[in-house]
This record gives C-alpha cells, sequence and structure tokens, in this order.
C-alpha cells in the first residue's frame, strides 16, 4: 500500500521567489560577516558567496557594494598576504602561488611583492638560524636536508643556497 497523503503535492505551499532586494541584503549580510571575520581576496569572497547559492547577479553587486567602501582590495590584500606569509617564514614563490591560487592577477602580485623592507635572502638565513645548528651544516647529508627543507618552504636556490653558506661562514 502507498501512503496517499505523501503523494499529494497540492498540500505543500509553494513559496515565493526572494527579490533581487532580499537577496542583495542577505548576500551583503553575509559578505559583511565573512570580512569582519578576515580579510579577504576579491575571488574568494565571490567563492564564498556562490556556495552560499547566491547568483551572479547578486555576487557581482556586492563586490561593486564592498569595493565602494573599501571592504576588499586585491592589492592590499596581496600587501598584507606577502607580509604575513614572510613572517611565518615561507619564501616567494609558496606565496606568488598562494596569491594565484586566491584569484590575484599577475600585476596585482607583483605590486604585493614591491615591498623593500622584505629582504628574502635575510629572510631565509632568520628561518635556518632559529631551526637549524651550525654544526649540522658540515655534514653534506644534513645539508642537503636544510636545503630542501628551505627549498619546501618556498624559496628559491639562490637564497636557500646564500642562507647556508652564511649560517656556515657566522657559525664558525
Amino acid at each position: 500500500m502507498v501512503d496517499e497523503s505523501m503523494s499529494e503535492s497540492a498540500d505543500i505551499p509553494v513559496l515565493p521567489e526572494p527579490s533581487f532586494e532580499e537577496m542583495f541584503a542577505a548576500a551583503r549580510a553575509f559578505a559583511m560577516r565573512s570580512l569582519a571575520r578576515r580579510e579577504s581576496a576579491e575571488s574568494e569572497l565571490a567563492n564564498r558567496l556562490r556556495k552560499h547559492s547566491f547568483n551572479d547577479e547578486v555576487i557581482g553587486a556586492v563586490l561593486d557594494y564592498c569595493r565602494g567602501y573599501h571592504w576588499i582590495d586585491d592589492e592590499r590584500y596581496g600587501a598584507m598576504a606577502v607580509r604575513a606569509g614572510a613572517s611565518k617564514g615561507h619564501g616567494p614563490i609558496k606565496i606568488r602561488f598562494e596569491l594565484r591560487r586566491k584569484g590575484l592577477c599577475d600585476s596585482q602580485i607583483e605590486t604585493a611583492f614591491d615591498q623593500p623592507e622584505l629582504d628574502w635572502f635575510e629572510l631565509a638565513f632568520e628561518l635556518l638560524q632559529r631551526r637549524a645548528r651550525a654544526s649540522d651544516l658540515e655534514d653534506f647529508k644534513l645539508r642537503m636536508k636544510w636545503l630542501k627543507y628551505l627549498l619546501g618552504r618556498g624559496f628559491n636556490q639562490d637564497q636557500a643556497r646564500y642562507a647556508i653558506s652564511a649560517m656556515q661562514e657566522r657559525g664558525e
């Protein structure tokens, strides 16, 4: 036997489709809560809005609204992400990768890296100095281990080799 009360769809009320203004207000409130927690790239915020089933028209309007109040600015976000990555011990290669993944274009990434106070060679050296002992670098295998470590953190070959040689020179 089939329960006939379940198959009757006439009893289920149909809710009206929300208007653009209602969707915009809900999306704007979501964006404000999201941006209050942490800074985001424009594409990151758009993806979060998309995950909450807002349509592209509403997302575009919310992004314009947020841009108008300077709540989202990809160049500011990029510069902040470079400084934050450097303070965590990440190299420029890893930080560039993360910024591309977040949706920043190459020109915005280059602008973000235009910070003269960041010396990637010295940052690699400081990271190695915090992690390794100078005596570790006397053994070839350990030296290669630390080189691989720095490369894995996103530093390039020149920066990693500089850090190892500077550590050897200053450690003696």
